[in-house]
């Protein structure tokens, strides 16, 4: 059959389950989208930019488990789209980018949006290729369905991640002769065990420890019924990275809850208290995970590391094993092989870590349960947690937002929590609230953002009224960039500069975009304004005026910034945080 480059392109997105496309289409895209037309199984969600729809496609990956699409057409298309995808590569989630380019014929004459990056030009390729696992230009309309397969397959594989087909508009108009059944081909997930005697020097470590516990991060997310087992069996104290937030859930007895600048006091003393065999699951001992690399993070006898990728073990701490492959099968391997080892010693008195987490008031701070006003930060995460259906699925945004949902707002269910920390990027939950509701299906998604979040990506909420996508988004409403101002208050004396500013009527804001708009100022509103704009099924936007002096615990954060700018806090502010400083050692 004869068939163009871009209907070849669609054909190989249907195929491996591709349901929709996140973006904006252009001229040198239309052919693309003209195959969405005549497709009519892979949705189109046009977006407000291109930015939001790679967030949106992140959303959809993470939820989904499956590969998240987005597109931009040649030139500020493509470069709108780069926030979005560097993030997913630094938090290795898999997505697709396809961008258009101009057509081979006018290569190098100035054509408008060029980006080939012959003559005064900016280069599609090379601006992906340090954000993506692979970048490659199609200038041969042959060569779509070679390098789907092998993109798809490298996304998908080993430590996944983005990657990049930038394609000529001539290109995805070109036809070719082609056996329709080489279109239908779906790339499939390889997985990787680890080896047998390193599995075999785990147990044993495991066996022989007499205080032991397990860091898991986002690597681990796809074994939660591994890691519940291998915690519930050998009582084990179990504490995770923020995106490793509700691997298993944070009111079991072993559950430590996040560990790192803005974790539990409870799992940041725990996890610098002496253990000897520490289990790192998936995660990469990051600058906010370890405090900036705390040499107490490094266990007395042996660090026992699982991870898809090779790079990570023994990168910031030396790892006594590495276990190099998916953390489900490496974890099932370990499981069979303590199982036959005999009856299981339990390695930790659960009573132990059951009192150590009321004295150091684990998700019990005496602000999560005051009706002071303005409404506490605390208190609010609380109330919403009490409200809001165990299996809601929560996207958190970046700046104070993050560090009030980490340590005030308990996961009770696994792969409820979504958050791209790596980067950092203001606005990423906004978005990909979007994409997460769309792969959540039935499931209630909520975003829970700051107001600078919000403004950064909150057009997209027309997104989600064009398409009636039922997302909430908290606002938590301070009118600061707060982690910002916190910042200037400890380490620069006081001298806070664009940091402040007036918000707008989020409600008004929300009515004019064609959502459902709300506010909640007081703790008795939480309940009956969550349930309304649950019941409603609308994009709903609710604006929660919180205290804006509350800030969360900083003594840490100070310290690590120190640390990376050599810019220190004042002598009175040093002092001033010593009492924080004491509370959680």
């Amino acid at each position: 059959m004869k068939i163009s480059g871009a209907d070849i392109l669609v054909k190989m997105l249907e195929a491996n389950n591709v349901k929709y496309v996140f973006g904006v289409p252009g001229g040198h895209l239309l052919k693309f989208y003209d195959a969405l037309y005549y497709n009519k199984k892979l949705i189109p969600i046009l977006t407000k930019h291109e930015s939001g729809a790679s967030f949106m496609a992140t959303g959809y990956a993470q939820v989904s488990n499956e590969i998240g699409v987005c597109t931009g057409t040649v030139g500020p298309g493509a470069t709108n789209l780069t926030t979005g995808v560097a993030s997913a590569y630094m938090d290795s989630i898999p997505l697709f980018i396809i961008t258009a380019q101009v057509g081979e014929s006018i290569v190098g004459k100035g054509g408008l949006q060029e980006a080939t990056g012959v003559g005064r030009t900016i280069d599609h390729v090379g601006l992906f290729k340090g954000m993506t696992k692979y970048s490659e230009r199609i200038v041969n309309v042959n060569k779509i369905r070679e390098s789907f397969r092998n993109e798809m397959r490298l996304a998908l594989n080993g430590r996944p991640g983005p990657v990049h087909l930038d394609i000529m508009a001539n290109t995805l108009a070109s036809n070719v002769e082609i056996n329709d059944s080489l279109l239908n081909e779906k790339i499939t997930r390889l997985h990787t065990a680890a080896s047998p005697d390193d599995v075999e020097k785990a147990a044993q470590l495991i066996l022989s420890s007499k205080n032991p516990a397990i860091l898991a991060g986002a690597g681990a997310l796809g074994a939660n019924k591994e890691i519940l087992e291998l915690v519930e069996t050998y009582n084990i104290p179990i504490a995770t990275t923020i995106r490793g937030k509700g691997i298993i859930p944070e009111d079991n007895e072993l559950s430590l809850g996040c560990v790192g600048l803005y974790g539990t006091n409870v799992a940041n003393k725990y996890l610098r208290s002496n253990i000897d065999v520490l289990i790192g699951i998936g995660t990469s001992f990051s600058e906010f995970t370890t405090h900036a690399w705390d040499l107490r993070f490094q266990p007395s006898t042996a660090l026992i590391q699982i991870d898809i990728d090779a790079w990570e073990i023994g990168k910031n701490y030396p790892a006594s094993v590495g276990l190099i492959g998916d953390a489900n099968l490496v974890l099932q391997q370990l499981l069979t092989v303590l199982g036959n080892k005999g009856t299981p010693k339990k390695n930790v008195d659960s009573n132990k870590i059951i009192q150590m987490k009321k004295q150091r008031e684990y998700f019990a701070d005496v602000k999560m349960s005051s009706d002071d006003m303005p409404l506490k930060p605390q208190r609010f995460m609380k109330l919403l947690r009490d409200t809001l259906p165990e299996d809601t699925i929560v996207f958190g945004d970046i700046g104070n937002t993050l560090p009030w949902l980490e340590s005030y707002f308990q996961a009770l269910k696994p792969n409820t929590f979504f958050i791209c920390s790596s980067l950092a990027s203001m606005g990423y939950g906004v978005s990909a609230s979007i994409g997460g509701q769309l792969a959540a299906g039935d499931r209630k998604v909520v975003c829970v953002c700051g107001d600078g979040d919000f403004q950064m990506q909150g057009m997209e909420v027309v997104t989600a009224v064009n398409y009636g996508i039922p997302v909430i988004w908290f606002v938590l409403n301070n009118q600061s960039l707060a982690m910002i101002a916190d910042l200037q208050k400890i380490i620069f004396g006081g001298r806070k500069i664009a940091s402040e500013f007036k918000n707008p009527d989020f409600v008004k804001l929300a009515e004019a975009m064609g959502a459902v708009g709300l506010r909640i100022t007081r703790p008795e509103e939480v309940e009956p304004v969550v349930k309304e704009a649950i019941k409603n099924r609308k994009p709903t936007v609710i604006d929660v005026l919180i205290d804006p002096n509350e800030a969360p615990p900083f003594d840490a954060r100070a310290e690590a910034i120190t640390k990376a700018s050599g810019t220190s806090a004042s002598l009175f502010q040093k002092l001033k945080m010593i009492p924080k400083l004491l509370k959680r050692m």
